[in-house]
């Protein structure tokens, strides 16, 4: 019979290696589009809100949007886990309504 040696240090560090060589960390999220914001909720077990920064720009969170957001209006919210964001939209990327002002030809 033959025993083999069980190291578990170079096995966690081979683990890490592995781990290391994918990049960031791609937290799964739900992301929905309102009127007037975006909002997106992640799931964070084990994570604590002092452990947390959000850096926004005003284009994104970490990952493209579509249209421009207003970073100074950016909220956040850590509850039993969950990150919650509301990302409202730049007031330049909202529609906005345009009066067409109509000239009669023959009153010329």
């Amino acid at each position: 019979m033959t025993i083999a040696r069980f190291a578990l240090m170079p096995d966690i560090v081979s683990l890490r290696d592995a781990m290391d060589r994918f990049g960031t960390l791609a937290v799964p999220v739900d992301l929905w589009e309102t009127k007037d914001a975006y909002h997106l909720r992640a799931a964070l077990p084990g994570v604590r809100p002092d452990e947390l920064e959000i850096n926004a720009t005003s284009d994104s969170i970490s990952f493209s949007l579509p249209v421009a957001i207003d970073p100074s209006k950016v909220e956040a919210t850590f509850e039993n886990g969950v990150l919650s964001l509301v990302l409202p939209k730049a007031e330049s990327t909202k529609p906005r309504t345009i009066k067409v002002n109509a000239t009669n030809a023959n009153s010329k």
